[in-house]
């Protein structure tokens, strides 16, 4: 459980003029410089996908989350799940976490009936619009969300007044994450998005974040270690300047979570461009984070403090809160990408249907990204480090890198495999393919690992639990590591995500090794694997499996 005394801020830089959006929903699809919409063009904007948004909350009167009809959405008090209504084109259920007859006489709790209670700072309006706002017109419009067809539920954690745990009000501090996201996944989303942490470098007197693997990272970790199909998603932070190593905020810089970095910035409206003020990794204990980066600056929907306006407002805010929803957004897609049966014909077809884990949604994002090239400081444009590193993780997701559709020269094979069939100590699975040259290779494994301990700062004990590594042997017999650019020629013992690219593939049979070198808790552990490139299948024999 977190301790009751935690400070959550959240960090709003100061808001610009120009505009993004129409950038950021191609650039999630095709890559920075875009020119096309892959994954809409095949009929994917989220449908059938559900994103639950802890936050300040939203003003659902917006014309990007209103019902036609204006209505107010189902709403629970507390814990409460029961109200849902599935049929609503955009919010099904507006959860208030600190509500007045929930917690009766607190200071600040929220009124359902007040039209002035559902967003009092627009931090969560703004937040959710990078995932799924939808104005409604038939093409995508000015301010849209990334999956505009995807639906939501809001878990408003605001406050009217001063929030008595931080000196930046708005957000209230989650006692316990355990309930939050188990009334979450009870009223369906399978995607969360949080665009908050703790001690984010502001205000000045607090101390920065130091990476750490706090209480409420390991409430994140049981959770989706007993919920295997639910992604949960976090920002890093940001900072005032260019951040030092180490300063990512908890508790997105838990093993289960996708943390989040940005790109662009003021100078460089561009996703070749970290963000300079993304806060960084590794972790306490040297893990890497952020696993990726994605637009930190952007137009997005807005609200007015008040839900009975019928408001169309927009505005331009930068910060890494905007860029974890729009992984989430992007996490939509691929999950419907699983669920329609996309895979692995590149057709929806209803025999192919599955339910991926979250372990497979991670994979799939990671095998999409690219490196940032650049980032531009104070001090000047300078070329970022290669990837996997702790500034950008493994990069910037483009969904057509990895999602393959008909005429495709690039495959997607993907293997997703539960904990009942999973790998015992000592276990090894080896799949042989058939790789041509001119397209690049990549091997991307991750798997949801038991929680860790939470430790003091400067204790360096590694929170892996179960250990498990990926080697892939070339055909000229080089052996490859995952994520070996940070551990050259050694398998990595730290994270439970782990990345071989070959840019530039020998044409020949490769072997892909997945290995169980310890296991700390349990029999077996569960992992998904994911491989792009130009591949026939050879012996290998992948699948996937429903959950």
């Amino acid at each position: 459980m977190c301790p009751v005394r935690k400070l959550f801020a959240i960090l709003l830089l100061a808001a610009s003029t120009v505009s993004a959006d129409d950038l950021t929903y191609r650039s999630i699809q095709s890559g920075p410089n875009p020119t096309g919409t892959p994954i809409y063009d095949h009929g994917i904007r989220g449908e059938g996908q559900i994103i639950a948004f802890l936050d300040t909350g939203v003003d659902y009167d917006s014309c990007y989350f209103a019902e036609p009809d204006r209505s107010r959405p189902p709403i629970n008090t507390g814990l409460d799940s029961d109200n849902v209504d599935l049929s609503r084109r955009k919010i099904v259920a507006y959860d208030f976490l600190y509500s007045c007859d929930a917690f009766p006489g607190a200071p600040g709790c929220d009124d359902p009936n007040d039209p002035t209670a559902y967003d009092n700072t627009r931090h969560g309006t703004v937040t959710a619009a990078a995932a799924v706002a939808d104005r409604g017109s038939t093409v995508h419009d000015y301010a849209d969300g990334v999956a505009t067809h995807a639906k939501m539920i809001v878990q408003d954690g605001g406050f009217i007044g001063g929030d008595n745990c931080s000196d930046r009000p708005g957000f209230g501090c989650p006692v316990n994450l355990t309930p939050i996201l188990d009334q979450a996944y009870r009223q369906g989303a399978r995607i969360h998005s949080n665009s908050w942490g703790d001690r984010q470098g502001v205000p000045s007197p607090l101390a920065p974040p130091t990476g750490d693997y706090s209480a409420c990272a390991r409430d994140i970790d049981a959770f989706v270690w007993s919920h295997p199909d639910m992604l949960v998603i976090f920002n890093t932070g940001n900072a005032n300047g260019s951040p030092p190593p180490s300063s990512l905020s908890a508790p997105g810089d838990a093993k289960n979570t996708i943390q989040v970095g940005g790109t662009r910035d003021p100078m460089h409206f561009d996703d070749d461009y970290f963000s300079w003020f993304s806060l960084i990794g590794p972790t306490r204990d040297g893990r890497i984070k952020p696993d990726l980066i994605a637009p930190a600056y952007a137009t997005l929907a807005d609200g007015d403090f008040n839900v009975s306006t019928n408001n169309c407002n927009a505005t331009t805010q930068i910060g890494t809160s905007y860029a974890s929803p729009v992984v989430a957004g992007a996490a939509a897609l691929v999950r419907q990408y699983y669920t329609e049966g996309f895979y692995p014909t590149g057709i929806a077809t209803v025999a192919n249907r599955i339910t991926p884990s979250a372990a497979l949604l991670k994979a799939t994002l990671i095998a999409a990204a690219r490196r940032a090239p650049y980032v531009a400081p104070s001090t000047g444009q300078v070329d970022t480090k290669p990837v996997p590193s702790y500034e950008q993780g493994f990069g910037f997701p483009v969904l057509d890198d990895a999602l393959y559709f008909p005429g495709d020269r690039a495959k997607l094979r993907v293997l997703d495999v539960p904990l009942v069939s999973g790998l015992a100590e000592g276990e090894n699975r080896v799949l042989r393919f058939n790789v041509h040259s001119g397209t690049p290779l990549r091997v991307v494994l991750v798997w949801t690992d038991p929680p860790g301990v939470p430790r003091g700062v400067s204790d360096p004990t590694p929170e892996l639990v179960n250990d498990l590594d990926l080697r892939v042997n070339d055909p000229a017999g080089a052996l490859l590591f995952g994520n070996e650019v940070l551990h050259p020629a050694q398998p990595d013992r730290l994270n439970n995500v782990e990345v071989v690219s070959v840019p530039q593939p020998l044409a020949g049979t490769y072997l892909v090794s997945v290995s169980a070198n310890f296991l700390s808790l349990g029999p077996r552990q569960s992992y998904a694997l994911v491989v792009t490139g130009d591949i026939d299948d050879g012996s290998a024999r992948f699948r996937a499996v429903r959950h």
